[in-house]
């Protein structure tokens, strides 16, 4: 019985390192993060645009020329949005040297408000980082849990076939 047990935890173990590491597991996908790529924005063929550099967990991160009085909330609009962002520490690098510095917004606070709060607009060669919110539980936390799961699964079946074999 013992046997049956370590090639049961033997093979049990093996199929689960082996798709962790492929990144074919049913449980974790590794995916590839979208490209960079280049967008205009413009609602006359005449109006001037600045170039402004988007990164992080938006749907189309990369560089978008826009009309020089866009705000941050319409630039993440035209970069399609986000699921998994964090817009409450929105940072925005700015190069201008009337303005220089690196700014975090708080894009929730900003579209909850009803007073009129001036828009945040941006300028030629900033930087918008929208970082991707943090879950619960981290991914190596889930992966402990679910091998630990797995190992006490098989030694309890272990336990159950031997005292119901008896």
């Amino acid at each position: 019985m013992k046997k049956l047990f370590k090639i049961i935890v033997t093979i049990a173990f093996l199929f689960s390192t082996q798709g962790f590491a492929e990144g074919t597991g049913s449980f974790f996908e590794i995916k590839e993060p979208p490209r960079a790529a280049e967008y205009i924005y413009r609602s006359s063929p005449k109006e001037s645009l600045i170039g402004v550099q988007l990164l992080g967990a938006v749907k189309n991160p990369g560089i978008y020329y826009i009309p020089t009085n866009t705000d941050v909330l319409k630039l993440l609009a035209l970069a399609g949005g986000s699921d998994d962002a964090d817009l409450s520490e929105i940072l925005v690098r700015k190069t201008e040297p009337s303005q220089a510095g690196v700014y975090e917004l708080d894009i929730k606070k900003l579209m909850k408000s009803t007073a009129n709060i001036k828009p945040f607009k941006l300028a030629q060669d900033d930087f918008v980082y929208v970082p991707k919110r943090e879950p619960w539980i981290s991914n190596d936390v889930s992966k402990t849990i679910t091998i630990v799961s797995l190992v006490a699964s098989i030694v309890l079946t272990g336990v159950l076939i031997e005292k119901y074999n008896k």
